[in-house]
This record gives structure tokens, sequence and C-alpha cells, in this order.
């Protein structure tokens, strides 16, 4: 029903937040955006929102969805970038550059569910995920294809009362504040670090901010957490405390379940473990996930 560019400026904009933005990566003026996605949305029916700072498309979106499927079969055969988010860590040590045939986006938005709905609404194609969040393996519609895995780390500022002990034990971390987000939003970190008395501090936040999340333990004595690549990533000074969590991080790509073996998929796959492979000269605690069967 519209051509390419003009659903991607209506889409674009759900994806990242601003005109602006949107212009940056379709190689157009803003003036452009603003009248294709407003065209864009009368030919669906449907109305754009803003709601804490996001795009929400409201309205009946059968078509819509459709068409978006033929869009992204359309992105697939090369006519035009593939959409791939990621991580505030993943975005600079695995997205710069971009990987061939792919645009990047803020990748900055925190939680599993908003990441998840822009892929199942084919809005983006691809998200790097860390690794405790990865979609149910029985989920009709995405699956996984595996990256790395790396050990998770208690962080904290380099004068913490903790900092020194030669072994700590859960009650020791339990009498300091521990970062945490709003419940559900990692919904497995989460579980995870409760069983342990952790993650007791919330912070309130839709889009990343590092003075909100490592910025806490820079400033006071909060503890948070992190691997060597978020450490690599938002270049604080923090410092791991000896302890030693029974489950471990790392990312994987997420992807529409039909789409795993499609030849571009699996070079976007190939890219990001060769990335990684270089990465591990300097984090030796990265370790690559052997691929299944089905992914060689």
């Amino acid at each position: 029903m519209v051509d390419l560019d003009t659903l991607a400026c209506m889409d674009g904009l759900v994806w990242l937040r601003s005109g602006r933005e949107v212009a940056h990566r379709l190689n157009l003026d803003q003036s452009s955006v603003s009248r294709r996605q407003q065209r864009c949305a009368s030919s669906f029916g449907v109305t754009l929102k803003k709601e804490e700072q996001e795009w929400v498309i409201q309205g009946d979106r059968t078509l819509l969805k459709m068409e978006r499927r033929v869009h992204q079969a359309a992105r697939l055969q090369g006519l035009r970038p593939l959409r791939l988010e990621a991580s505030y860590w993943t975005l600079p040590l695995l997205c710069d550059p971009e990987p061939s045939g792919w645009i990047a986006g803020l990748s900055n938005l925190v939680g599993v569910e908003p990441n998840l709905t822009l892929l199942r609404e084919r809005i983006c194609d691809a998200w790097i995920c860390g690794l405790p969040e990865q979609p149910d393996p029985e989920d009709p519609d995405l699956c996984i294809l595996p990256l790395c895995t790396m050990p998770l780390q208690l962080l904290v500022r380099a004068d913490h009362p903790l900092v020194n002990r030669p072994s700590l034990s859960i009650e020791d971390l339990q009498a300091f504040p521990s970062l945490a987000l709003p419940n559900g939003v990692y919904p497995t970190t989460e579980k995870q670090l409760r069983a342990i008395g952790l993650w007791n501090s919330p912070v309130r936040m839709t889009r990343y901010r590092k003075e909100l999340w490592e910025g806490r333990s820079v400033t006071d004595v909060t503890i948070g957490y992190g691997h060597c690549l978020s450490q690599a990533a938002c270049n604080e000074s923090l410092v791991s405390l000896p302890f030693e969590l029974t489950f471990a991080s790392g990312e994987v790509l997420v992807v529409q379940r039909e789409q795993r073996q499609h030849p571009t998929i699996q070079a976007l796959a190939h890219d990001l473990r060769t990335r990684l492979e270089a990465l591990q000269e300097r984090y030796p605690e990265i370790r690559l996930t052997p691929l299944a069967r089905a992914d060689v």
C-alpha cells in the first residue's frame, strides 16, 4: 500500500523517537519524514501519539502488520538496509562500524518487552540481547543464535567498604543498596539477584542513562552489575567484588524464527562472532558459544 521509505518514516519514529534520527538514517530531511509518516498513518487508518517520550501507533494495525511483513522481506532481499537493535555496550563494541547491510538503532531501550515488541512487529529485524533475558526456546515467533558467554560481576567504586575483603557473604552484600529496575523489566536477572537479596534500590528509566545506572555506583555505595563489555563501554573506574554469582551473562542474536537460516541473518551472526573473537584478546573471559547444529 505504501513505498518502502514511507513506511520506514512512520516505523522509524517508533524505533528511533525523533524525526532527526529517522532522517539521518534514511538520508531524508526532517520535513520529508514528517510528511511521509502522516501519509503512511492516513493510508492505514492509524495515528501516532507520543506517550512518555515514545511514539505509539494507535488504531487497527491489521493491514499495517501485513505490510510490514512484505517490507521486511524486501529488506532481506537487499532493497533497503536491515534494522539492528543492540544495547549500550554492544552498540559501540559490536556495531561500529555497522555490519554490512544493516543500520543500528539508538540501542538504549531499557527492558526486554520493548525490544521484543520491535521484533514481533517487524519494525526491527534483529536484536543483540543479553543472555539471561533470551526468549523462551518454545517461542513460536522468535528464536536465538548464540554468540558468547561471560561472567557477570558485582561492581562498586574503588573505595567501597567491601572492596578489600578477601571474601564476601550474602549478608555482607545485603548491608548495602543495590541497583534495580521496576518489576519485570528484566525478569530473569531480577529473579536471580533478588534470590540473594540484591536488586533492591529501584531506578526508573525507559532509556539507558549512564548517570542513573553506573553513575549511582560511582557516586555512592550502591552495588551495581556488569561484565567486561559493559565496563569497556561505560568507561567508569568501577571494580568487581570477590563474590561469584551462580549465573552468567553473555549475548545472543534474536531473530524471526522463519528467518533463522536466511543467508543475511547467518552473515550477521558470523560477523558478530568475528568481532567478539577479536575482543577476546583484551577480554579473555569472553567465551564464544558453539553454534547449534542447525546454525552451522
